[in-house]
């Protein structure tokens, strides 16, 4: 930094902090509180650095690669790698759930990066170059599969079966295909336009799309030839709200909205429940004409609600009201009864109990909208089951786990083509969508940049567990197979912070190859590591997979593994302070 010399305080300066601190995102409690996202995966001996927005995303969306081929400018390349994994960009690049973005290692320095932004981005630049160019890779002469629902998951199975050469009949009842994100969710969350654009790369992998009539029975699909039945037909049957009164249910309302002819609601209007449906009933609602207050009321706290927080903040911005610890009771004469609640033990979701108490209080609210979940038609999996066996009938999407979100449904179908067509689709990530390790630290280094352009590419290189140690008890030994994380058993005081800050399960404390100093240190410790057993040629006392050996390695490599020999030796040759 330039060095300036002290001329005083300015007191100008000082003001204007003064007046941004309010505002600023770090001086406020967010409406959830955060969370440390870890994977599911064991923190590994060596080799650990990956990517935790990869492992938190269902579909495994390389976005550390495109985020890069991005910033190259490489918008067509970074497109077509997200259609490896993603046929639905445009809808996933504006109302995904972004699981990604709330594991991103950014997040613990400035924010996030703008994952899902980045994909928009990339679909927008990109969407009318490379359209052209999409078609099925092999022609559709494979198993004839019939498609039950023309919402994400059904489109998305379509998608990847048409590209591998499935023969596809995509049945939808309604009159237009897209499902939830169509006839469902608001116009101001996700635009027709984006949708359709997803619809038109579905449709470049082929097949037929039947759309406003209910689809064959599983003796007609049976009779015409079809091999496999893809059921995505969605959570149509929703959860009652049983309470006398002015109910309206959640699914149904915004459908009619979103058609255009929704009810009138009054004044005020309570929304009954803390998920996402919830958040889109009442910033919907709010929109309203004559609508003045909108009442969100859950039974437990705003912070225990399954909504997304980004979901949380713009209905608060909006001028959405939260009722906290509130159950409804009844609805008459523009007054919603609820019973007051309190937090008691933690439930089998982990979150504590709500439970009643012998107060009641009251909300103005001329209509209650009730978003308390949906659940898939039973019997309809049970009928087609009757024709076709367990492994030619597949469950997607919302038929599948009730109420979830996009980027599930394109799991669940990805899932079924690969196991219709016998293996996943095999693609091919560019070379310069990789950095090297070098390029990579560069980034850690740099803050404040603009999030959504650097990724720290923590598929090259994490060392999380290196920035965050206190004591400096995780070092980085450069090896001639790159980058390994060491732990130092002297220096550490076993405070978990690594623990917390790492993506893996565990902690590097305990899982990381570890040197110690003593034979003491050694004989106390379970960790998987070397004592060094002289401080100029490499023999080593070693612990590896339960058995405690000795080991010269300037005679005998002992059939170790090749990256803990050329740890140990890299410590040896170039890092010998550390003994």
């Amino acid at each position: 930094c330039d060095y300036t010399p002290y001329a005083g305080v300015d007191a100008a300066a000082v003001a204007r902090l003064s007046a941004a601190a309010p505002s600023l995102p770090r001086h406020r409690h967010p409406a959830k509180a955060l969370h440390i996202a870890k994977g599911d995966r064991p923190s590994p001996l060596i080799d650990c650095y990956l990517a935790p927005c990869r492992e938190a995303c269902p579909i495994g969306q390389d976005a550390p690669e495109y985020m890069e081929l991005l910033r190259q400018g490489r918008q067509e390349d970074a497109l077509r790698l997200i259609l490896a994994k993603n046929p639905l960009p445009f809808t996933t690049g504006t109302i995904c759930a972004h699981r990604c973005m709330e594991s991103c290692a950014r997040r613990f320095l400035d924010g996030p990066v703008d994952i899902r932004g980045a994909k928009l981005k990339a679909a927008e630049a990109a969407y009318d170059k490379v359209l052209p160019t999409l078609k099925p890779e092999i022609e559709g002469t494979g198993p004839k599969c019939a498609v039950i629902g023309g919402g994400p998951a059904g489109l998305s199975a379509a998608y990847f079966l048409g590209r591998s050469g499935a023969q596809i009949t995509l049945f939808e009842k309604d009159d237009k295909l897209g499902g939830v994100p169509r006839q469902i969710i608001p116009g101001f969350r996700v635009s027709d336009e984006a949708i359709d654009k997803d619809i038109t790369i579905v449709r470049s992998m082929g097949g037929e799309f039947i759309t406003g009539a209910p689809a064959p029975s599983a003796a007609e699909l049976k009779a015409r030839g079809f091999e496999y039945v893809l059921l995505a037909c969605g959570a149509p049957v929703s959860v009652k709200l049983d309470i006398p009164g002015r109910v309206l249910q959640a699914l149904d309302y915004l459908a009619a909205d979103k058609a255009g002819n929704a009810p009138e609601l009054g004044k005020n209007v309570a929304v009954i429940g803390g998920g996402n449906t919830a958040m889109d009933a009442a910033r919907a609602a709010a929109r309203c004409p004559g609508v003045e207050q909108v009442t969100v009321v859950y039974r437990r706290t705003k912070a225990q609600m399954p909504a997304a927080e980004e979901e949380l903040e713009l209905a608060l911005s909006e001028g959405v009201i939260f009722r906290e610890l509130a159950n409804p009771i009844s609805q008459a004469d523009g007054t919603l009864l609820c019973r007051v609640m309190e937090l008691g033990e933690p439930d089998a979701s982990g979150r504590r109990r709500p439970v009643e108490t012998e107060e009641t209080c009251e909300i103005a609210a001329d209509t209650v909208i009730a978003a308390l979940g949906a659940a898939a038609e039973p019997s309809l999996a049970a009928s087609y089951g009757e024709a076709f066996d367990a492994e030619h009938l597949f469950v997607l999407g919302d038929a599948k786990r009730g109420p979830a979100t996009v980027v599930e449904a394109i799991a669940d179908a990805h899932d079924a083509a690969s196991a219709i067509m016998g293996s996943a689709y095999a693609y091919q990530v560019p070379g310069q969508a990789y950095l090297s390790a070098a390029e990579a630290r560069k980034r850690k280094c740099v803050l404040g940049a603009a999030c959504g352009e650097d990724c720290l590419a923590c598929d090259s290189v994490c060392e999380n567990c290196v920035s965050v140690c206190p004591n400096r008890a995780n070092v980085v030994i450069e090896t001639e197979r790159g980058p390994q994380v060491l732990h130092l058993d002297r220096l550490c005081n076993e405070c978990g912070n690594c623990a917390s800050f790492c993506p893996y399960q565990g902690g590097p404390y305990k899982d990381k190859f570890t040197l110690f100093a003593s034979k003491e240190d050694f004989a106390d410790s379970a960790n998987q590591g070397f004592l060094p057993l002289d401080k100029r040629e490499p023999r080593v006392r070693l612990r590896l997979d339960g058995e405690t050996f000795e080991l010269d390695l300037s005679q005998d490599d002992g059939g170790l593994d090749e990256s803990i020999i050329r740890l140990i030796l890299a410590v040896y040759r170039d890092y010998a302070y550390l003994l």
